[in-house]
């Protein structure tokens, strides 16, 4: 794989106590950079997803110009050393060891948008495991530096994850709503309320749009990916027709769940980017 540095951790020894048990206060995650504004004058606010955190807040003291300036880049993969206050129930970095900077993906304006899209997403979830999330963001980030894979089959496969993390995979076979076997090349509707594909009969939009509607082809690409590696999974040959339109499906399916548009789809660049 291609357009990512991976580094060799250094050896860290977290402030203990007397008896050698480590501080509360003092811990250590892996983590995921997601984003990252200015604080102040020299900080910066960063927002990590952790597997045992969650998605959270850390201040970076000092990182415009610090030590800390090359570890907080978002979609860095790494250790994150971190003191908690727990009067205000805020964290602060204190030393990163970074893994994985994958540089390419801001050389590349699809790849980019494409991980920001993924990173929002993480920030929006609600309900579900962090633990499986990151695991799954880290995974499509790596895949995104890439430059042998279509960043249009990662977000397809990252948004089609991200609805199974949910709760809300719906199983492609038969309706949810009134239980009917699909048809082999029937083409399914949506119903918004359940967020869920469905029959024509039990949709309540406009099929005749197409906007979201689930051609045959594509319901057995998303069934047949579904047990595969997030590696394989993307691997997976679509037509350009099929995956132009597979990618807007998507993003119209998860922002139905998530209730609002994402900002990072704001102005469709992101969509521009994938013709």
């Amino acid at each position: 794989m291609t357009g990512f540095v991976r580094f060799t951790p250094r050896s860290h020894h977290p402030a203990t106590l007397s008896s050698g048990v480590q501080m509360e206060r003092n811990s250590t995650s892996e983590a995921i950079v997601l984003t990252n504004r200015r604080w102040g004058e020299l900080h910066r606010l960063v927002t990590l997803l952790s597997p045992s955190l969650g998605v959270f807040d850390a201040v970076a003291y000092g990182a415009r110009k610090g030590k800390l300036a090359g570890g907080i880049e978002p979609f860095t993969i790494g250790t994150f050393y971190l003191y908690h206050n727990g009067a205000k129930n805020t964290y602060s970095i204190t030393d990163i060891d970074p893994q994985y900077r994958v540089d390419a993906i801001r050389t590349d304006l699809r790849r980019l948008y494409t991980a920001n899209t993924l990173a929002e997403l993480a920030m929006r979830m609600h309900g579900g495991d962090f633990s499986e999330l990151y695991s799954v963001l880290c995974n499509h980030v790596l895949l995104l530096s890439d430059d042998s894979v279509d960043p249009r089959q990662v977000l397809i496969q990252y948004i089609w994850k991200f609805v199974r993390i949910m709760g809300l995979e719906p199983d492609l076979t038969a309706c949810p709503v009134c239980s009917r076997t699909f048809g082999e090349q029937e083409i399914l509707s949506f119903n918004t309320g359940l967020h869920v594909p469905c029959c024509d009969k039990c949709a309540d939009v406009d099929t005749g749009g197409f906007e979201l509607a689930l051609g045959p082809g594509a319901r057995k690409y998303l069934v047949l990916t579904r047990t595969l590696s997030d590696h394989d999974s993307v691997l997976v040959e679509l037509s350009e027709t099929a995956t132009l339109r597979l990618v807007g499906y998507m993003i119209r399916y998860v922002t139905n769940i998530l209730g609002g548009p994402l900002r990072s789809l704001a102005g469709g660049v992101l969509q521009g980017t994938m013709q």
